[in-house]
């Protein structure tokens, strides 16, 4: 993954520091405590990966990218999910003075950003040739998954229609 695999870690750097920033403002919008409290664990969590992204981009640029991945190229795949972006969409959200719990565009990114980097750790855990790499992206891509299905669940809470369509009741 030479020159390839920094450019995606740089890029996996950047959609942590992302959804960190995105959940964090999100969480300055409510003034429900909960909502708060759960977008800034999604943003403590974020930044988090952030971090450990940073601690193995400055392995890889010590040691060389063929340790830790088996391919020295980004795949057609790969390239399709990093193009895609993350959070590239909540720049088109409201300002502040919107409740996110009422928003269905909130969810909407978030959703879209949570399956997006489910798909770009997966590609990277299937790149991965290192040991000790594929346990941190597996890792990763465990808490990728929860964030996922936290914020379905939540917004299955707060929107009655969602709740209905998404599983058949308001549950």
């Amino acid at each position: 993954m030479g020159t390839a695999g920094i450019s995606v870690l740089d890029f996996a750097l950047q959609a942590e520091r992302d959804g960190a920033a995105f959940y964090a403002a999100e969480a300055g919008k409510t003034q429900d405590e909960n909502l708060r409290g759960f977008l800034l664990s999604l943003a403590r969590e974020e930044k988090k990966h952030e971090e450990q992204f940073m601690a193995l981009k400055a392995r890889v640029a010590t040691s060389g990218a063929s340790d830790y991945f088996a391919s020295a190229e980004v795949d057609d795949y790969l390239d399709a999910v990093i193009r895609g972006g993350l959070f590239e969409a909540a720049a088109a959200l409201p300002g502040a003075d919107y409740e996110p719990e009422l928003i269905g565009d909130f969810y909407r990114i978030a959703l879209r950003a949570e399956r997006s980097s489910i798909l770009l750790y997966q590609a990277l855990l299937d790149a991965a040739a290192d040991k000790g790499l594929k346990r941190l992206l597996a890792a990763m891509l465990r808490e990728e998954k929860s964030h996922l299905t936290r914020i379905v669940a939540l917004r299955a809470d707060r929107d009655n229609l969602f709740a209905i369509e998404r599983f058949g009741c308001m549950c």
